[in-house]
């Protein structure tokens, strides 16, 4: 017996289908990234992060179950954007130029930048699904750094007397206070560019 051969037409390319899923949950999640930036998590609508998308309501499901769910795929897309800051590293100066570049490439995508501004404010409502990540992070950042800091001022990097947690605490506040001012004045707010001058002025105020 003669077994039927298979071409391309008659079986269908599992690689080509992957390829549109993926193209599909991307565009789901760009959309939601728009929508929860602009109108927060209770606001936001499913059916216009479908429409935006190019699918169905049914469509976003098949990819993320609830609304819950494709909220926090955007939290989890957008923290993609800090993890090149890493620590211990072998200066601070590395450190405050991590910084300084992930800013950079939260830049580069305005939207996510909008949506981590307003994920700022919600994780202090009660109930939000990201209720106290902000505490959390910010204790994981002290946590990180200030010991590294410390570390380095007995290396002879940092001045002797610097308060590390103070230097820590400054960096982030930079880096959120600039961000807000951004999303309040983005025409006229060069992000990248004050952050950058903000956080090299604070380093040369700990070098030793």
């Amino acid at each position: 017996m003669v077994e039927p051969v298979s071409t391309p037409e008659s079986v269908p390319s599992n690689d080509k289908r992957m390829a549109r899923g993926d193209a599909r949950r991307a565009a789901i999640l760009t959309a939601a990234i728009t929508e929860f930036g602009r109108k927060g998590y209770q606001s936001a609508r499913i059916a216009d992060i479908a429409r935006a998308a190019g699918v169905t309501d049914a469509g976003l499901f098949h990819h993320f179950a609830t609304k819950h769910e494709l909220f926090m795929a955007v939290v989890e897309r957008r923290e993609e954007v800090y993890q090149s800051i890493r620590v211990p590293t072998g200066s601070v100066r590395e450190l405050f130029d991590a910084f300084i570049a992930a800013v950079r490439a939260a830049a580069a995508e305005p939207e996510l930048l909008r949506f981590r501004v307003m994920l700022t404010g919600a994780s202090r409502i009660e109930g939000h699904p990201v209720e106290g990540r902000s505490q959390r992070t910010l204790e994981a950042a002290l946590d990180a750094f200030v010991p590294f800091i410390e570390q380095r001022m007995r290396q002879g990097e940092i001045a002797v007397g610097t308060d590390a947690q103070q230097v820590v605490l400054e960096l982030l506040a930079l880096n959120e206070g600039i961000r807000d001012q951004w999303s309040t004045l983005p025409e006229r707010i060069d992000y990248v560019g004050t952050f950058a001058t903000a956080a090299n002025a604070l380093y040369e105020r700990i070098r030793a």
